[in-house]
């Protein structure tokens, strides 16, 4: 019985004069149960708004996934294109947009770094790189690039990295170009200052 039907039914008890106390009591309880219980079409209509917004969700994640998955093997393919070019706008596009380290695609860059025989693309790599100082691959590579490269500038570049990162393991491949007698002047000078600021 519903509470409207209970009041009408009971309406000769509840005009001017006192209600009893029983009937009262059972009056509370009706009302409390109608108050209290939750309809069967708001079951429904909050079940339907659960199962919306799960799967809305769902999609949202998957269309961020396929999208990151797209992205990075766009990314991939410029990095290993064979156009130099190609290559630079792929560094400044994980340079710009990357935030979190992703191993495969620092390992492109590292290989980069050591094989690529244009300066630009390895100074742009050498950036990109230091986004994350922290990790030991990069400043190991970091180290092993500046003891085996010969362009000036990605020296330059090299030395002036080492020196942020505050690499001491970067004083042996420093020593060796400083007593080198190819090292141009300008490259001897940074690697002479980059060692002093280590040894502080």
């Amino acid at each position: 019985m519903s509470l409207k039907q209970y009041i009408q039914d009971n309406k000769s008890k509840l005009d001017d004069q006192e209600v009893s106390l029983d009937l009262n009591s059972k009056f509370e309880q009706r009302l409390k149960a109608e108050l209290h219980q939750p309809t069967k079409g708001k079951l429904i209509y909050l079940k339907y708004v659960s199962i919306a917004a799960s799967i809305v969700i769902l999609l949202t994640f998957s269309i961020n996934t396929i999208n990151n998955t797209k992205d990075k093997n766009e990314l991939l393919a410029n990095l290993t294109n064979d156009s130099a070019g190609t290559r630079l706008e792929g560094v400044y596009h994980f340079d710009d947009s990357y935030t979190k380290e992703d191993n495969q695609i620092i390992e492109i860059l590292i290989k980069i770094l050591h094989n690529d025989k244009n300066d630009n693309l390895k100074i742009a790599t050498i950036d990109a790189l230091l986004k994350f100082p922290d990790n030991e691959t990069i400043r190991t590579n970091l180290i092993t690039a500046l003891d085996n490269e010969v362009s000036p500038l990605v020296q330059i570049k090299l030395i002036k990295s080492v020196s942020i990162l505050r690499e001491n393991r970067a004083q042996k491949p420093l020593k060796k170009i400083i007593e080198n007698e190819q090292s141009i002047p300008i490259v001897v000078s940074n690697a002479s200052l980059a060692m002093n600021n280590l040894k502080l």
